[in-house]
């Protein structure tokens, strides 16, 4: 598993938003605090938005806003609105790396693996990550 800069940017953006809570931020703002392109914050901005953690506003005091409490956004959150689901991370049907011709005991490790590793990542809130817990 890899953790790529758009997790790591999605936890600052979140981070940030938290500190503003109920007034938006000007995406482009962000991107430059962060030191990222404004392309690349659009597309994390997309991914957080389809997962339900951000909003968007309109208009001249427009731009991004947090609409779950921080104890509602878990690290699974975070991850599968920035890169994909661990479903996907660990798909291990019809690999072309398995030689066995029936059940694979190795599929089996990874998919417990994955089991446990979504399970943890569900418990861990932004706000236990937040407050360095």
């Amino acid at each position: 598993m890899k953790i790529t800069r758009r997790t790591d940017y999605a936890i600052h953006l979140i981070a940030e938003l938290s500190q503003n809570t109920g007034k938006p931020m000007g995406l482009r703002t962000l991107a430059e605090r962060h030191n990222v392109t404004y392309a690349f914050a659009r597309t994390v901005q997309k991914g957080l938005l389809k997962a339900g953690i951000i909003k968007t506003a309109r208009g001249i005091n427009g731009g991004i806003m947090l609409v779950k409490d921080l104890e509602d956004i878990s690290l699974l959150d975070v991850y599968e609105a920035a890169q994909e689901s661990l479903e996907t991370t660990f798909d291990t049907e019809g690999t072309s790396w398995c030689f066995c011709e029936g059940p694979c005991i190795s599929e089996r490790a990874w998919d417990s693996t994955r089991r446990a590793l979504a399970e943890h990542l569900s418990t861990v809130s932004m706000r236990q990550v937040l407050d360095g817990r």
